[in-house]
Parts: structure tokens; C-alpha cells; sequence
């Protein structure tokens, strides 16, 4: 008897871990279904904190990486002047490297920029990650809250 909860538990173990790999791998990511397409959208909003900071020749970025990879992002999307909270919305025709896909696990993060630039964040940038960092494309509500000044 125990040895059969064991390979019960044992198997369902196993299970997770398939849809775990599955899932990072992008597998099983998730599509917009009347598109076809992969998509992340949202809003982006600023802690009232830092509201007074927004400066009208600020450029926002909402920048999506895969986790625990490189720095360099899988796709991003430049937003002009934003007049918060802005909605924002990725898809395949936002990937960095042209023949890739949105896919598979990844951070979403946002970041209002000084400059304008496109790169790491500079002082006086104000960064926001999407609090359930890891996720799966097709989600729709994101918030990111931009409550970080980079020093």
C-alpha cells in the first residue's frame, strides 16, 4: 500500500516537472485566440511617489526578458511622453530578433527613461517589474508599478 502512494506521488511529481519544462521551453505558452499571436498587455502606472518626476521628454519602456538569462530583451516596446497609467500591449511585431516568438516563460518589467536611450537603466531612470514575475504570455492585465529611482 505505501509503496503504490509513493509512485502515485512520485508520478505526479513527475508530471509537474514535464509541465514545468514544458512551459519554459514555450510549449505551452498561451495565444491570443482570435489573433493567433502571443501577447502581454496591460498598464503601466507610476507610484504617486515619483509622479512629479515624469518629465514630458521622458520615454517609457516595457521590456521582456526570459528569466534568469541574459540582459538583453526578447521584446520591447518605446512609448513616447507617456501620460500615466498607460496601456501597453506586446506581441510577436515587437520581438527583438526577427524569426523569434514571444513565448515560453518571462519577466516583464517597465522602465521610464531619462534619456530616451535604449540600454541599461541610468541614474535617475524609474524602473517596475510585474509583481508575478514569471509568466506566460497571454495575459492581459498586467500592472506595473514604477516605484524604483535607479542610483
Amino acid at each position: 500500500m505505501a509503496a503504490y502512494k509513493f509512485g502515485a506521488v512520485g508520478m505526479a511529481g513527475g508530471i509537474i516537472a514535464l509541465a514545468a519544462v514544458a512551459a519554459w521551453l514555450g510549449l505551452a505558452h498561451t495565444c491570443d485566440p482570435q489573433g493567433g499571436e502571443a501577447v502581454i498587455a496591460g498598464q503601466v502606472v507610476i507610484s504617486p511617489g515619483l509622479a512629479d518626476h515624469v518629465r514630458p521628454t521622458d520615454v517609457l519602456f516595457v521590456i521582456v526578458r526570459r528569466p534568469g538569462g541574459t540582459p538583453r530583451p526578447v521584446a520591447a516596446k518605446r512609448i513616447e511622453s507617456p501620460k500615466f497609467p498607460v496601456p501597453f500591449e506586446i506581441t510577436n511585431a515587437d520581438v527583438m530578433v526577427q524569426g523569434s516568438e514571444l513565448r515560453g516563460m518571462v519577466d516583464v518589467m517597465a522602465r521610464l527613461d531619462r534619456d530616451g536611450q535604449a540600454g541599461p537603466a541610468q541614474p535617475g531612470d524609474i524602473e517596475g517589474r510585474y509583481a508575478k514575475n514569471p509568466t506566460l504570455p497571454g495575459g492581459r492585465d498586467l500592472e506595473i508599478i514604477l516605484d524604483t529611482v535607479k542610483q
